[in-house]
């Protein structure tokens, strides 16, 4: 299903979200969040943010980050904790999010098509290392830290 710009925050574009793509990341904002509001007045929160794939293993170099926007609308020109949450979040904070997957397309002023990653958050929260701030991914490299 492919819908228009009008209340999901896509560039010119549309934006694909299909139901199968639930994910759950944790994420380092690279922005404070923001409150926008959609044609029709509802409240929309958007953070940038990216994904650290850690450093190889072989040369001690970072990973490419993979980044996405992550967002929420609420159901009228009322904040919902959800958006409040997303709003609130600070540069360099780092918060898990749980949501769908989404792509957003557009052609850009150069005439040259454009992507975007999007979550569409269903839930955040704020994401604490439960091993005593040790900066490490699953298989013990070190994460990136944002700049």
């Amino acid at each position: 299903m492919a819908t228009k710009n009008s209340n999901n925050g896509s560039k010119n574009g549309t934006t694909r979200n299909r139901p199968s793509n639930y994910v759950i990341l944790t994420l380092h904002a690279i922005a404070d969040g923001e409150t926008r509001f959609t044609n029709s007045g509802k409240v929309m929160a958007k953070v940038r943010a990216f994904l650290s794939q850690g450093k190889e293993k072989d040369s001690d170099e970072y990973k490419p980050s993979i980044f996405f926007d992550v967002m929420a609308v609420s159901k009228d020109e009322n904040h919902t904790a959800l958006t409040a949450a997303i709003a609130e979040l600070k540069n360099k904070a780092l918060f898990t999010v749980k949501g769908r997957l989404a792509m957003d397309e557009w052609t850009g002023k150069d005439d040259v098509k454009r992507q975007q990653l999007l979550i569409f958050a269903a839930s955040i929260e704020p994401f604490s290392f439960e091993n005593g701030g040790n900066n490490t991914g699953d298989e013990g490299e070190e994460l990136a830290e944002p700049a």
